[in-house]
């Protein structure tokens, strides 16, 4: 009797047929994990697998790719971290095939038949430069201790509505925020050498923690325009007014100053002013209110009158000419309509100071709002 074709049988029959053996548990980290790790971001960065004639660093990769899929114990480690498939069964593409089909020796390989397989120089990309230095996930060494906890109470609070995710914003990227990105969650945990760039923006390495237990030293801006692309921003929903304005208005060593968004009075004699009830000029200044208004009573853009300051705010962080248009915007059907001289002043509308104020909140906090003129009143969209 044959034992191996009896339990081969056995196994073959209805009752195993839902068995299946134990899903392999992620193991802790080791140096076959975070070679593949390295691969895995090879791949990410250049949208294509390690090449042996490359760079010895990517020579380097290549080879251990093709050890772990060799070796069935290493391929069993490693798959659980697998994200782009490459320890996968692949079928053979329909271009291998025929590759295949025309190098048998049943044809012929004339000049004609491998023409075939040349890509026309207008179809082929551009080499873009490598940058010199690619950002690695690894695993994260005390994930447990300090970072499980923060990831499963930011899904609690989802869940139970205490949090939301909102569209994200550049002014959102500070340390300890969370965010979605490509399903997943991440937190900020760490930013160094932050510095603003030409384009206005900050950028800086930082030390963004995976809740699959990997972690990242990422560029800023690079997690910007991944969360930009494919993610959100976790908002805490229990935070007061007050516990917001004295968030974003905390200022730190890396806030730089933008400018002023200012409201005022006008102090016109003219009937036609003095007569206007609730009727300020909303507007914008890198130099200080004092010094923008010094000549107003000789500039149309102020109605030819002195003026009054009724409510400032100093901008960090943003383009504060682009917070001033949002507002210009939302009141944009209350706008005053009058000739001053040769000019038509814009900033002028016709809305109550409490309501500018609260558009002002409402507008750091990220929230979409519309004005209602009738009911001279703020409304959530």
């Amino acid at each position: 009797m044959n034992w191996d074709e009896e339990l081969l049988k056995l196994f073959d029959t209805e009752e195993f047929a839902g068995i299946k053996a134990p899903t392999r548990k992620k193991t802790s980290s080791d140096r076959l994990v975070n070679s593949f790790l390295e691969i895995i971001s090879f791949v990410e960065a250049n949208n294509r697998e390690p090449q042996t004639d490359g760079s010895i660093n990517e020579m380097s990769l290549a080879r251990t790719l093709g050890s772990i899929r060799k070796d069935e114990q290493k391929r069993a480690k490693c798959l659980p971290y697998d994200s782009l498939g490459l320890l996968q069964e692949k079928e053979k593409t329909i271009d291998e095939q025929l590759i295949e089909l025309f190098n048998d020796p049943l044809y012929s390989s004339s000049s004609e038949v491998q023409d075939m397989f040349e890509i026309p120089d207008y179809m082929k990309k551009a080499t873009i430069g490598r940058p010199e230095y690619i950002a690695q996930r690894v695993v994260c060494e005390d994930f447990e201790n300090k970072y499980a906890g923060g990831f499963k109470d930011v899904h609690a609070k989802l869940n139970d509505g205490r949090y939301k995710l909102v569209k994200f914003k550049d002014e959102h990227l500070k340390t300890g925020a969370y965010f979605l990105v490509d399903g997943m969650l991440v937190l900020l945990a760490k930013m160094e050498g932050v510095a603003r760039k030409k384009d206005y923006k900050l950028d800086g390495r930082t030390l963004c923690i995976y809740e699959n237990g990997l972690q990242s030293d990422v560029l800023l801006q690079s997690l910007a325009k991944a969360i930009y692309s494919g993610g959100y921003s976790v908002k805490d929903m229990t935070l007061t007014d007050d516990d917001l304005l004295k968030k974003e208005f905390t200022i730190t060593k890396n806030d730089i100053p933008s400018g002023h968004i200012y409201v005022l009075r006008s102090k016109s004699t003219n009937p036609e002013i003095a007569s206007i009830k609730d009727l300020y000029k909303i507007g914008f200044t890198t130099q200080t209110v004092e010094e923008r208004i010094a000549n107003a009573k000789n500039d149309a853009t102020y109605l030819f009158a002195d003026v009054e300051i009724v409510a400032s705010w100093q901008v960090f962080n943003i383009k504060a000419v682009a917070f001033e248009n949002l507002i210009h915007k939302l009141f944009s059907h209350v706008q005053l309509k009058l000739s001053a001289g040769d000019s038509n002043p814009k900033e002028w509308f016709i809305v109550p100071l409490s309501i500018i104020e609260q558009a002002v909140n409402y507008i750091i906090n990220g929230q979409p709002i519309a004005y209602d003129a009738q009911l001279k009143k703020i409304v959530l969209l």
